[in-house]
């Protein structure tokens, strides 16, 4: 019998029921998006972007790279888009540096749904996950960032997706368009071709002969198109190096420190630490409780549980379907355990943002098994109440609703540690603002605001000069304090003590010119501008 005779549920008119979710969600990550400042890393991929985006290096071989080109690039065309038509800064704003990352977070919505509804063609399942995924705070706080992994996470998906309906070729661009965004991209290939293993044919029954074919045909078509990419990735890698830059992927690898198995006694403290970053995927205690209880019995072997309207006929057709669904369990399950023990297991950053790739597959899973404890209500009372059995599907989908909805609200107003800065650095944009008004030549000490300073000062007259010990900076001082005025700024965890007293020693001291304070009245940072000492002696006298 043809399975084409056997048409999944059409998902037409449900997919509008997304708009509304989709507008919640962008409504929930506009706020973090424009009350905070950027991180460092943000900052640095502002300054790339506009380094390209100006022409000054269009290659980035004068400054150190240690990501793939997407982001670097990408930002650089939202920036130009967002510049005035005759001016050269309209561009250098956070809301352009963060646009794509705001963009990959909303399509994460319908991408879950979708990659929800190819595996296991069931609207119900598809709604939870877009639910999940819409309102996890994670998704929220890193969304509002301009970090490379929400662009990477989006096409990852997106790769998912297309393998479970059966577009091997586009999987592959994709898979490479997510390993181009960020190295760690590379975690998306096998859970893509595990999709795409697991998609039942949509053609006539055929022999096991046949079926071996069609998925190593749909394996070449995925390899050849993700190699595709990742030789355009190291072609551009190469024209760096060859202008004298070093390889991202080197830096990158460089970056962590090498990488290694953990030693034995860092196995608690890191896993304390990954634990503690896992519970804001969905902060609820009774959304995880049900997400940890129901993984055990998804992939525990048992018969499909359908809802009385199924449109399935036929025991081996069922048989066929049940195959299906509990191979993407496991394959989804296997996925998430995979990835968790590797980032334990290996000395890899104990980071916040390396754990947005689970948030998608941690919502399917979470559709899944409300979708699968709905349909086993219904099928109990339906004899009982007609009505009430097929009102269980909306309740408990609501219950998710209302469950999810208070961590949302505070993931939008920054109440959880994880994604972009939450208030360490505010006020940088004013101090900004008084650097940028600075006379032409002024000199810019900088020890800690680096990254800041070279997004934030690009067009800025002044000039930037690192400051790497309290005794260099008092030589450097005493040799060329009085040709231009001279500023350094002390974020608040940092004090000024020991660059007041190397002062000292050469005649010099700081006076206070600017003091910026965080949301909570707090103090942020202080510029100091280096004066001589003699000089306001002489004029106290």
């Amino acid at each position: 019998m043809s399975l084409d005779a056997v048409r999944p549920r059409r998902w037409g008119r449900d997919r509008w029921a997304l708009v509304p979710l989709l507008l919640l969600a962008w409504a929930l990550r506009l706020p973090p998006l424009l009350g905070n400042r950027f991180h460092a890393d943000e900052a640095l991929y502002g300054y790339w972007g506009l380094l390209i985006g100006r022409g000054r290096d269009p290659w980035l071989a004068t400054v150190p790279v240690y990501k793939p080109p997407v982001l670097p690039y990408l930002v650089a065309g939202v920036q130009a888009l967002f510049s005035n038509p005759g001016g050269s800064s309209g561009g250098n704003c956070e809301f352009a540096v963060r646009l794509p990352g705001l963009a990959a977070g909303l399509l994460m919505v319908p991408l879950v749904a979708a990659l929800a509804h190819a595996l296991y063609d069931g609207r119900w399942t598809a709604a939870a996950a877009a639910v999940g995924m819409a309102l996890s705070p994670f998704a929220i706080l890193f969304s509002a960032t301009a970090f490379t992994d929400p662009p990477m996470v989006a096409l990852g998906l997106a790769a998912c997706v297309a393998a479970a309906r059966g577009q091997p070729g586009w999987a592959g661009l994709l898979a490479g368009l997510a390993f181009a965004t960020k190295q760690t991209g590379l975690v998306w290939v096998p859970l893509a071709l595990g999709a795409s293993f697991v998609q039942s044919p949509k053609s006539e029954v055929r022999s096991p002969k046949s079926d071996w074919s069609l998925v190593i045909s749909h394996f070449s078509f995925f390899i050849f198109h993700f190699l595709f990419v990742a030789l355009l990735v190291f072609a551009w890698d190469m024209v760096r190096v060859g202008q004298g830059a070093e390889s991202f992927w080197q830096m990158g690898v460089s970056g962590y420190g090498g990488l290694r198995l953990i030693w034995p006694q860092e196995l608690w403290a890191r896993l304390c630490g990954w634990i503690g970053l896992a519970r804001y995927v969905f902060v609820s205690p009774a959304v995880s409780g049900v997400l940890l209880v129901g993984l055990p019995l998804l992939i525990r072997p048992k018969s499909e549980v359908r809802g009385p309207r199924s449109e399935v006929r036929g025991h081996d057709l069922g048989r066929c379907r049940y195959a299906r669904g509990s191979l993407a369990d496991l394959l989804l399950v296997f996925f998430s355990l995979v990835y968790f023990l590797f980032h334990w297991l290996w000395a890899f950053p104990v980071w916040d943002r390396y754990l947005l790739p689970l948030v998608p597959v941690l919502a399917v899973l979470l559709g899944r098994v409300l979708a699968r404890f709905a349909h086993r209500l219904q099928s109990a009372i339906v004899h009982w109440s007609l009505f009430i059995g097929h009102c269980s599907l909306v309740i408990v989908h609501w219950s998710l609703v209302i469950l999810l909805v208070v961590p949302a609200f505070n993931a939008a107003h920054s109440r959880y540690p994880v994604g972009g800065d939450h208030g360490a650095y505010d006020g940088i944009n004013e101090v900004a603002a008084f650097l940028h008004g600075l006379p032409e030549g002024t000199v810019v000490y900088q020890h800690w605001l680096g990254w800041h300073y070279e997004y934030y000062l690009f067009d800025a007259p002044v000039y930037l000069a690192y400051w790497p010990t309290p005794a260099w900076l008092a030589r450097d001082v005493r040799a060329f304090g009085a040709e231009e005025p001279r500023y350094i700024t002390f974020p608040s965890w940092e004090s000024p003590a020991r660059v007041e007293w190397a002062l000292a020693g050469v005649g010099y001291e700081l006076e206070p010119a600017l003091t910026t304070t965080r949301r909570d009245g707090t103090p942020s940072f202080t510029v100091y501008r280096v004066k001589n000492a003699d000089s306001r002696t002489s004029t106290d006298k």
